[in-house]
């Protein structure tokens, strides 16, 4: 009985640390989305860091300026390369978005006059009111784009000095939270650490290698077949190709409504262009470059993207895979415990 209600006692304690976590979390979720930002961003830089240090031998300081250096430089260098010309592209759509809105009220024309032939107006009447109100929400999202984008620069600013620190203090960290765990449990600290760099380090690296590729084979193809708005549409399919099964057919909606204007090319092209690039990137890109950093079933990655994304947005459904395969490396580790086999 005695071990019973220690057992109980352990369990209520841990429940409680875990719903006041989630509860501190919540409160500082914009604290707690830098940190993780600037977390990830670290995860992928340190490798080169601890490269320039055992090849060239220079100090830990000066390896991590270089590698900040080195960062600060690449962002400034996408930044220049890719605002200009999106803006370019952003604007030439505004300016034809009158053009593209005569042909889609010529397509919903049409399909009027199918739908009294099929006698299904008010179903499809009632569709149309609804995308009306979606049009007038986008135009407020719209609105309120100027503001998002002064808070986005001042939170890249914070997260740039946050990736300085963590790079230079990162390995320091990790001793930090090994020497805090007794001995005799040290050993299971450093393996759960090494999930966490599989699944997560290994998954971002590789996620990021396989975005750029995809994200540059689309904007070519694309602007190849005189696609116009290719570069925003690589850029776009770089981008949601982070989100696994799911964002490359997110990615591949503007494409294909772009494609219904005129001196385009035509629909099916455009769609035969997104599902190679898929296969491209489904049979070599994925099993290469992430390796064995994912190694979860369809089912698992899709109810774990819309999970993230219910919790968390845009990056929860980024960070949804990584954290299911630490869960299930987690589990693994569980299940090969001497209690668990007990």
């Amino acid at each position: 009985m005695d071990k019973q209600w220690a057992f109980a006692l352990r369990l209520i304690i841990l429940i409680i640390l875990v719903v006041g976590s989630i509860w501190l979390l919540y409160s500082l979720a914009w604290v707690a989305g830098l940190l993780l930002v600037s977390a990830l961003i670290v995860y992928i830089l340190y490798p080169l860091l601890e490269y320039l240090k055992r090849r060239f031998h220079i100090n830990h300081s000066l390896a991590t300026a270089l590698v900040f250096m080195l960062f600060l430089l690449f962002c400034i260098f996408v930044i220049s390369l890719l605002v200009p010309v999106i803006y370019n592209e952003v604007n030439e759509l505004a300016e034809s978005f009158p053009h593209h809105l005569a042909r889609i009220q010529e397509f919903l024309s049409w399909l009027t006059q199918q739908t009294i032939a099929l006698d299904i107006e008010d179903e499809v009447r009632g569709f149309i009111v609804s995308l009306s109100d979606n049009m007038h929400q986008a135009l407020e999202y719209l609105a309120e784009a100027s503001l998002v984008l002064i808070s986005g620069t001042v939170d890249f600013v914070l997260i740039l000095f946050l990736v300085f620190y963590l790079l230079y203090d990162f390995k320091a960290v990790r001793t930090q939270f090994i020497d805090i765990i007794p001995p005799s449990r040290r050993p299971l600290a450093e393996e759960l650490l090494q999930i966490l760099d599989t699944n997560v380090g290994t998954f971002i690296r590789g996620s990021l290698l396989r975005c750029l590729i995809v994200g540059v084979v689309t904007g070519i193809v694309l602007s190849v077949t005189g696609m116009p708005y290719a570069l925003l549409l690589g850029v776009l399919a770089g981008i949601f190709n982070f989100i696994l099964y799911i964002g490359p057919y997110i990615a591949a909606v503007p494409a294909v409504l772009l494609s219904f204007s005129p001196l385009t090319p035509s629909p099916l092209l455009v769609i035969i262009i997104y599902v190679a690039v898929q296969l491209l990137d489904g049979m070599f890109l994925a099993p290469v470059v992430l390796g064995r950093a994912v190694r979860l079933k369809p089912i698992t990655v899709i109810v774990a993207i819309l999970a993230g994304g219910s919790l968390a947005g845009l990056l929860g459904m980024v960070l949804a895979v990584p954290v299911a395969g630490t869960i299930k490396g987690i589990l693994g580790l569980v299940k090969r415990s001497p209690a668990y086999k007990e």
